[in-house]
């Protein structure tokens, strides 16, 4: 099990077999017995072999020393395990501070002395968050697990320090761009609460953030539950059928501009103020896309293609063009009936159906492969808690651990390997080739 984290150089890329089968996306690989029990080691910090025995060698038996001469509640409070479980337990009690800052606490921003408790700790709990989340992707970073017979070479680096494969790696997973988006929305939300002119309608814009935000935060607890053997795979088919529908809206996006416009060119003829410069949420592009996207849940909009059906409205382009509050009144045209018709019979028995039938074939797939899926995401997600800090408590801890770790490289000498190291490995490198010709025989046959 050792070899699989061991770091090889091929094909001039120094990579382990599971970053390879993880970033080539080798399921069957991934979910190999040997692979998974190496992970279990990894992820119950070699405490115990099921969650049962991790919870009763750790808390019940954790006064006792293992065979290195170290107390296993150490090792427990270690674990990636306990640390997934602090880390989500203080996320759902910074969602909740969340949750209460924005219905109790959230009003026009004064001064410092106006930031109230629930805020402060929202802000620090975030600022803990995003150091921890993107700490792994700094060039300096090397918290890599290798085995014992990884060869350390100065001149050679890993693929997996690499700043270029990191970041790719990063956002690849559909979870990563999630916190990306949510982090972008906060500090949004942060800087036109505190460095914008405080007046009402930015109080208002403030809080339409925050708002967004936590409900990034929300979808982002989501990442919990992929964890779990039998939730797991619904997050991952949910995953999965949202990335087919946001491919999918860029087809839908093509009928409703397209229709859009041709309702909008008979509605409202020669009408050339088509961006307002009262504000964006005047301009006409918005107007164009209203009636088409609600047709598509079954919204007919009939009485808007009667003549002045818009009130108060006028038929003077002064009056329009001056006050963008007064709608100009639309023109009745009997080829919007027909335009409308066609439209919905493709958008409603076509486009939606061919969306259902979309989700239908994902959940297929995903069902089909469940197990395999699972455990592929399950490997994401123990490399990552395997060196995380929970936020905000990152931000007392880590100090203290890069100075035991700055500590620990000048004792680097005395982590050299020993002459038997070398010998079990060539060992089991030679068993890796035998392992590999009989398998490459057997294809043959």
């Amino acid at each position: 099990m050792d070899l699989m984290l061991t770091e090889q150089k091929v094909w001039d890329i120094k990579v382990s077999p599971l970053e390879c089968a993880f970033d080539n996306s080798m399921l069957d690989f991934i979910a190999h017995t040997c692979a998974q029990r190496r992970l279990n080691k990894i992820w119950y910090k070699q405490i115990g072999a099921s969650l049962g025995d991790f919870w009763k060698k750790g808390l019940l038996y954790g006064c006792r020393r293992n065979g290195n001469g170290n107390l296993r509640l150490c090792r427990f409070f270690y674990a990636p395990l306990t640390r997934f479980l602090v880390h989500y337990i203080i996320f759902i009690a910074a969602m909740v501070c969340y949750s209460a800052f924005l219905l109790i606490e959230l009003t026009r921003y004064v001064n410092l002395e106006g930031i109230k408790v629930y805020e402060w700790l929202i802000y620090a709990w975030f600022i803990g968050d995003i150091f921890e989340e993107y700490r792994g992707i700094l060039p300096w970073n090397n918290d890599i697990i290798k085995s014992r017979f990884s060869e350390d070479d100065e001149n050679e680096k890993a693929l997996s320090q690499s700043v270029k494969y990191r970041i790719s790696r990063y956002f690849y997973d559909f979870w990563n761009s999630l916190d990306f988006i949510s982090y972008c929305i906060t500090i949004t939300a942060v800087f036109v609460r505190f460095l914008y002119k405080s007046t009402t309608e930015t109080s208002v814009l403030a809080r339409r953030f925050y708002s967004l935000s936590l409900f990034t935060m929300y979808m982002r607890f989501l990442h919990a539950l992929l964890m779990s053997r039998k939730l797991g795979p619904k997050i991952i088919m949910i995953k999965e059928m949202l990335k087919d529908l946001f491919r999918f809206i860029g087809i839908l996006f093509v009928f409703m501009v397209g229709v859009g416009v041709l309702y909008h060119a008979n509605m409202y003829p020669a009408h050339y103020d088509m961006w307002n410069t009262g504000g964006w949420t005047y301009w006409r592009i918005w107007k164009i896309m209203y009636i088409p996207y609600w047709q598509i849940y079954g919204e007919l909009f009939l009485d808007k293609f009667e003549a002045n059906s818009t009130t108060p409205c006028t038929t003077i382009q002064d009056e329009w063009e001056s006050n963008p509050d007064i709608e100009r009144c639309n023109q009745y045209d009997w080829v919007l009936i027909v335009i409308s018709a066609c439209y919905m019979l493709i958008s409603n028995l076509l486009l939606v159906n061919l969306v259902i039938a979309l989700f239908s074939y994902r959940f297929e797939i995903v069902q089909a492969n469940s197990e395999k899926l699972w455990r592929y995401w399950r490997y994401a997600v123990i490399m990552d808690y395997r060196t995380r800090v929970p936020a905000p408590l990152n931000l007392i801890i880590r100090p203290f651990m890069t100075l035991s770790k700055c500590i620990k490289s000048c004792k680097k000498c005395c982590g050299k390997k020993t002459e038997a190291d070398r010998d079990e490995f060539k060992r089991m490198e030679r068993l890796q080739d035998i392992s590999a010709n009989k398998c490459i025989r057997t294809m043959k046959i």
